[in-house]
């Protein structure tokens, strides 16, 4: 009996190790992206706090973050993978998350909200919201960042 028991505690320790090595493995583009693109924005603007971090795939590649600066104004960075031109917009001009995500729920009467994550559509700020509709299927309600304005709807797929 106890040979069983410390069999099932090495498969354990095994399973969950191989669980954890997976994630990390996983897990490490983002952060890399992250790391580099906070990196990115400090040295070229007046990114001091990094809050929040996106990563958008559209038509074209970008990485964001939402922070505070050294007089503690909230401002949006948002890079382009392609060439790294950067766009600021102040957190005064633009709509936040919990708005983005309540203007798709009274539009949209999703079943479940999966993410929000901001990107550039056009050079366009957009906020684009992913939600899972009452079929169960991947839906997309991408919104203008700094009006609110509705921009398109992806949805059933």
């Amino acid at each position: 009996m106890k040979k069983v028991i410390i069999g099932l505690v090495i498969a354990l320790s095994v399973f969950i190790i191989g669980s954890v090595y997976i994630y990390q493995r996983a897990n490490a583009p983002f952060a890399r992206a992250e790391d580099e693109t906070i990196a990115f924005i400090s040295e070229r603007t007046d990114l001091d706090r990094p809050e929040d971090f996106y990563w958008y795939n559209g038509e074209e590649t970008t990485f964001s973050v939402r922070g505070f600066n050294d007089a503690d104004e909230e401002k949006l960075y948002i890079v382009k993978q392609e060439g790294g031109a950067i766009t600021t917009v102040a957190a005064s001009e633009m709509m936040t998350e919990q708005q983005a995500i309540s203007q798709t729920r009274q539009a949209r009467e999703p079943k479940k909200i999966l993410n929000a994550k901001v990107g550039l559509l056009n050079d366009i700020p957009i906020w684009e919201v992913t939600y899972r509709n009452d079929n169960n299927r991947l839906g997309y309600y991408i919104i203008n960042l700094q009006t609110g304005e509705w921009i398109r709807t992806i949805d059933n797929i």
